[in-house]
């Protein structure tokens, strides 16, 4: 039987990209670059790395959290894919609501791909709503795919 494990959560440095770029290259045609990842950091958006208290320093996913005034925009949360469906994502995405509250966000809003149905499903049973289309947003290998925007409330039990 698999125990739970101690999460971790913590605040990415820029030391950390390296390790997150090893992850990032593995679940992605077209992984962010280093620098869109320390633009984020400097631009000082919520950069957030998970790890398990055993191993503080293998990072096994991350996200990336913009603030605006009342609202969040969720810009990348990624796990491991040798670690994916284990509810690290979920888990993720509660820490993420968590600091949404903290800085007054009534509201989360992302994109994600139209043909990723395990990431949608995981934001509908979270509460996000689908709001509208971005066509030809991600593109990687020749291909364009259609993102689908989606928005949840942020509530004190998210």
């Amino acid at each position: 039987m698999h125990d739970k494990k101690t999460i971790i959560f913590n605040k990415i440095a820029a030391q950390d990209v390296k390790l997150i770029q090893d992850i990032e290259r593995q679940a992605y045609p077209n992984p962010w670059s280093d620098r869109i990842m320390l633009d984020c950091i400097n631009a000082g958006y919520q950069c957030i790395k998970m790890m398990r208290e055993e191993e503080p320093e293998k990072i096994i996913a991350y996200a990336f959290l913009m603030i605006g005034v009342e609202e969040s925009h969720l810009l990348n949360i990624t796990v491991d894919p040798q670690l994916q469906r284990q509810g690290l994502a979920k888990q993720m995405m509660h820490r993420l609501f968590l600091i949404s509250r903290i800085n007054r966000g009534k509201q989360m809003i992302l994109e994600v791909r139209a043909s990723n149905e395990a990431a949608i499903g995981l934001y509908q049973k979270l509460g996000f709503k689908k709001i509208g289309n971005r066509r030809n947003y991600y593109q990687y290998n020749g291909t364009k795919e259609d993102a689908v925007v989606m928005s949840c409330a942020v509530h004190k039990n998210s």
